[in-house]
């Protein structure tokens, strides 16, 4: 149930009391009592107010709910969405639906409760921006839908488990340039490694599938997606979910203006902007990013030139501008990258995804080849 709703009449994403304040004194920063809504309002809420996900309409405000030895809150105020059946009038696909099967309100920031450098920095920028018209809370809105009418046309099926990604992991650390096969006379140096000689021999069978991982290592960046990719394979195994393979032209746009804007700004930065691409980019920088790319139609250069006049433009008068929820629809973009990169890689695989156990048997047969040939010798 969101915190947070689209006002198609102010222009602006609300929280509950935010809209009635504005409904009833104008200002956002009045302090209303606890008075019951009355039905006109119910009605107007109703007709204006929609899902900034999925843009359901529909929309009922849900007061906060006190309770306990401690009267506090039990429950938050929000927005819930009801159809004229009285059922969840959210699209199924959305991330307020009763019914999604992704947890993808974590591709959500909330900019009005900033904690770290990197957020207080771009809920700023935020400010700045809507107060100098460079975008606005519509733009936002935009954007969202966008990204969800994207997710609700691209749908793919989980059909891999994490020892497939386990697989990959362990092929994109193997070595590619040991290109030597066994011979049992190798066998005869006192300090032969049975084991690296496994290895080896595993390049050597596998080099076709190695070098088509590698090239996908070349042009993608998943070094360290391994584990979360390991977590959705298991917690969405057979099951239908976006298709972020759509989003790839975006991402790595997003991701070099992102890269860009940390080398030549005063962006806080808690990891080198090299690492980008390794580790991904700061989540609220690469938001950021994202909507100046869309309010661009994804032109980089453009959207420099707008984060040049983000930076210079003065402080912002209104600090409750960047009271939005704003979107980073490259949330695990890298882990399901991943995940479709192990997909393809296991499919290639003619002997299963077990690494130790196949480096197992290829040094068994190394060693009994090795057998056969000092009988023969002797």
């Amino acid at each position: 149930m969101p915190k947070t709703a689209f006002s198609s009449h102010f222009g602006r994403e609300l929280d509950p009391e935010q809209l009635l304040a504005l409904m009833q004194s104008g200002s956002i920063d009045t302090i209303l009592p606890d008075v019951e809504i009355s039905h006109d309002q119910r009605a107007w809420i109703r007709g204006d107010v929609v899902c900034s996900s999925c843009g359901a309409v529909g929309a009922q405000i849900v007061r906060t709910s006190m309770g306990g030895k401690t009267a506090r809150a039990v429950r938050q105020s929000h927005f819930r969405f009801v159809s004229p059946t009285e059922e969840d009038a959210h699209h199924r696909y959305c991330e307020f639906s009763t019914e999604a099967t992704e947890q993808s309100s974590e591709t959500l920031i909330d900019f009005a409760k900033a904690r770290s450098a990197e957020t207080v920095f771009i809920r700023i920028l935020v400010c700045k921006g809507i107060e100098s018209g460079i975008f606005d809370q519509k733009s936002i809105r935009a954007m969202r839908q966008w990204f969800f009418d994207l997710k609700s046309a691209t749908r793919i099926r989980v059909a891999i488990l994490p020892e497939a990604v386990d697989w990959m992991e362990k092929l994109n650390r193997h070595p590619s340039f040991r290109r030597w096969s066994f011979r049992p006379v190798h066998a005869e140096m006192p300090n032969f490694n049975w084991r690296e000689a496994a290895i080896s021999q595993f390049t050597e069978d596998n080099f076709e599938l190695l070098e088509w991982l590698f090239s996908k290592r070349r042009a993608s960046s998943f070094p360290s997606a391994f584990g979360r990719a390991k977590v959705l394979s298991g917690k969405h195994y057979r099951q239908e979910v976006f298709d972020a393979s759509v989003l790839k032209p975006f991402y790595h746009q997003a991701l070099s203006l992102a890269f860009f804007v940390a080398k030549n700004s005063d962006f806080p930065k808690k990891h080198h902007p090299d690492n980008y691409r390794a580790s991904g980019a700061p989540v609220p920088l690469l938001a950021l990013c994202a909507l100046l790319l869309f309010v661009s139609n994804w032109n980089i250069d453009d959207a420099v030139g707008l984060f040049a006049k983000l930076i210079s433009a003065p402080s912002a008068d209104d600090e409750t501008l960047g009271n939005v929820i704003g979107l980073n629809p490259f949330h695990d973009y890298a882990a399901w990258e991943t995940l479709a990169i192990a997909s393809e890689l296991a499919e290639r695989s003619s002997s299963g995804v077990d690494y130790d156990a196949q480096l197992d048997a290829i040094e068994l047969q190394l060693r009994e080849e090795h057998r056969i040939w000092r009988a023969t010798m002797s």
